[in-house]
């Protein structure tokens, strides 16, 4: 998983096309298992922190090797933003700008990252961009509540969350006495004020996990226990196994 976030996040240019990973991101440090990262002309951090046994300085060689190799650049050690992304920020200057324009959400949202593991039921948490959307789904499993409400309303408390409100929502909770079959519920969040830029979808999908045992690859993951055991209890009297939707996976 270590290696993947490096995949994911750190920026790499391919001479003549445009810039992979998170533009101006820069390896800041390392200490022990924790990551230091930050954006470029920026003193603000951000700290991933591996499971034990983590060796960031070794998986960082390792991939800029295997790049240089393939003709690749890195630029995660670069001091200032470098001539490829600057480059791409011109091309690409729609897209960044829709970027920008949500980046009030994400500095909100890490600063407030703890809500998403103390008041969410979900074991899984996905999120992407379209258009002025910031798309989240949250995976809660049957045999847990889904709880949205309490989540929600942590999200947009007037102390302690984010400036916003629920714009639009449609709640399928109701079909859960209807039918054995996972469902979803969605909300739709905008800043209170109605100037600032963007949307938060939130997806909420209750129901079994597509593929495999989840609670498995999080103890691998040396997932927190006391989380685990309550967004995803064991069921002793079912036998181990893959939990799969019926019909398999899809």
């Amino acid at each position: 998983m270590s290696d993947y976030a490096l995949a994911h996040l750190l920026p790499v240019a391919e001479p003549g096309f445009q810039v992979g990973g998170v533009m101006r991101l820069r390896v800041a440090g390392v200490r022990g298992t924790d990551l230091h990262l930050k954006l470029a002309d920026t003193d603000s951090r951000l700290v991933l922190r591996g499971a034990p046994g983590t060796r960031w300085r070794h998986l960082l060689a390792d991939r800029r090797r295997a790049l240089e190799e393939d003709g690749f650049v890195p630029l995660w050690d670069e001091a200032e933003p470098s001539s490829y992304e600057l480059e791409d920020e011109r091309e690409y200057a729609s897209l960044v700008s829709r970027s920008q324009d949500l980046a009030w959400l994400g500095s909100a949202l890490l600063r407030r990252i703890a809500i998403f593991q103390n008041f969410s039921t979900a074991y899984s948490t996905r999120s992407w961009i379209t258009g002025d959307e910031w798309i989240f789904e949250l995976d809660t499993h049957r045999d847990v509540p889904l709880a949205h409400d309490v989540f929600v309303d942590r999200l947009v408390d007037d102390v302690w969350g984010l400036p916003l409100r629920v714009a639009r929502r449609h709640c399928d909770c109701g079909l859960r006495s209807t039918t054995g079959r996972g469902y979803q519920c969605t909300y739709y969040l905008r800043h209170r004020n109605p100037d600032m830029p963007g949307v938060m979808q939130i997806r909420f999908r209750w129901g079994d996990p597509v593929y495999g045992d989840p609670r498995e690859r999080l103890q691998e993951l040396h997932a927190d226990r006391a989380w685990l055991d309550r967004v995803l209890p064991c069921r002793p009297h079912r036998p181990a196994g893959p939990a799969l939707r019926k019909g398999g996976p899809r």
